[in-house]
């Protein structure tokens, strides 16, 4: 299998009159000042040509093996100047380029502030997961002996995310880096209450509910406390059947220890009792089926294991964010409710937070957030090896309609260098950032 980033190119220098439609050049050398969303991309107008002639630009470098349809147009060139050409005076033609070169300089501006805007969310989006995470390990750490202290640590957190997913206004997910999706065993709960968080507002719970759902969601493996480290550590496909079953109390220990907490409503409740459970009746601990399962307990149902699809205890075992949607859709419908099934899928994207995509300029990125009026269109961290990585070009391709997605790609599919590069991490890890002015 060939790894993206590992394809052998070769420039040669060419004049930049002999440059035409189709040609892949490499602006490199002026990454610093070119208009261009990339340093290298394929030409697809001759206003491009135009623009780089006006930036003042003699010859550029140019790879013959990733060019498209020019060999035809290439042997032309010696013949003279393109049809026309000696019809337009020199200085109409310099003027269109210099107009062609101010307004792509303008959009490169506005793309540029726009991207550090973006960065900069992502920074303030990531020191939060952080605290968030770090208040819940140390919940965990308390909540058997002290449960109403725990609650506590955490109140702040569920009642700032029911309410930004609450409030009706738009939230976006954005991915965490490899460093904070790795490094912190409590994202798996941060994830199921935020991913939950979205579905059950995308199903029509009403604020009160979501709060309630949140804090379940946030707890809803509490139980795992009280199993022995070799089973809760233990990979699915390698428990024995006595493991399996032990596994299983968790759901009882969690239940327990909930069930005394006048604080945790009925939406709470349900999503640590009945997050195992599945819509045909084949779940745990009861086997409930269908209507006897509240809307929470489907929700958190969905959301527990497209995270454990994603993040599993073996790190080679997790599919990647689409994958795991395709596989609960097509090969596991049946163990959860339709609706709610369906609406997660739409609600996630065609390409979900953490997906690695190539797109209609040849250029890869990662998806970092998603566009909710728009899922064909999401934010996308771009490869850019010319760029220092925490200057990486973000687009959000709603602005840019030229673009589009064309495929997935799995992260073992790009070279280690870009993956490191665009934290094309094997673990997912979410969190929220409400929309602002």
């Amino acid at each position: 299998m060939s790894l993206w980033g590992k394809q052998k190119k070769v420039f040669a220098r060419v004049p930049v009159d002999a440059l035409r439609p189709g040609m892949h050049v490499s602006l490199s050398e002026r990454w610093l000042d070119h208009p261009f969303l990339l340093n290298e991309f394929t030409l697809d107008s001759e206003d491009q040509i135009a623009i780089i002639r006006a930036m003042g630009m003699t010859s550029v470098p140019w790879c013959e093996a990733l060019s498209v349809e020019i060999t035809a147009v290439v042997p032309a060139l010696a013949d003279g100047d393109a049809p026309g050409d000696e019809h337009v005076p020199a200085v109409v033609v310099a003027d269109e380029a210099a107009a062609l070169l101010a307004a792509a300089q303008a959009q490169r501006d506005e793309r540029r502030r726009r991207a550090a805007a973006s960065r900069a969310r992502i920074a303030k989006t990531e020191q939060a997961y952080a605290e968030a995470t770090r208040d819940l390990r140390d919940a965990f750490a308390c909540f058997y002996a002290e449960p109403h202290k725990a609650l506590a640590k955490t109140a702040a957190l569920v009642t700032q995310a029911a309410a930004a997913f609450g409030s009706g206004e738009d939230v976006s997910l954005i991915m965490m880096s490899e460093r904070l999706a790795h490094a912190n065993q409590h994202a798996h709960g941060v994830n199921v209450m935020l991913l939950s968080l979205l579905l059950g507002r995308a199903c029509g719970m009403e604020r009160q509910a979501l709060e309630n759902m949140a804090s379940g969601a946030l707890y809803h493996d509490i139980g795992k406390a009280n199993l022995q480290g070799a089973v809760r550590m233990r990979a699915e496909s390698e428990r024995s059947k006595h493991e399996e079953a032990a596994y299983r109390l968790h759901v009882n220990y969690g239940e327990e220890i909930t069930a005394r907490l006048a604080t945790f409503g009925r939406e709470a409740r349900a999503a640590v009792a009945m997050h195992h459970e599945r819509f045909d009746g084949t779940g745990y601990p009861r086997g409930l089926k269908g209507n006897a399962l509240p809307v929470a307990a489907r929700v958190v149902a969905v959301v527990n294991r497209y995270d454990n699809l994603c993040n599993p205890q073996r790190i080679h075992d997790a599919l990647t964010p689409a994958e795991a949607l395709s596989r609960m859709f097509r090969a596991e419908s049946a163990h959860f409710d339709p609706r709610v099934l369906a609406t997660f899928v739409k609600s996630m994207g065609v390409y979900p937070p953490g997906t690695v995509v190539e797109l209609s300029n040849a250029a890869l990125g990662v998806i970092v957030g998603i566009n909710r009026t728009n899922l064909l269109r999401p934010t996308v961290t771009l490869y850019e090896p010319a760029v220092p990585k925490d200057e990486a070009p973000v687009v959000d391709l709603e602005r840019e309609p030229a673009l589009k997605i064309v495929r997935a790609i799995r992260p073992v599919e790009v070279d280690e260098g870009i993956r490191e590069y665009l934290n094309a991490s094997s673990r997912v890890a979410y969190f929220y950032s409400a929309a602002e002015a």
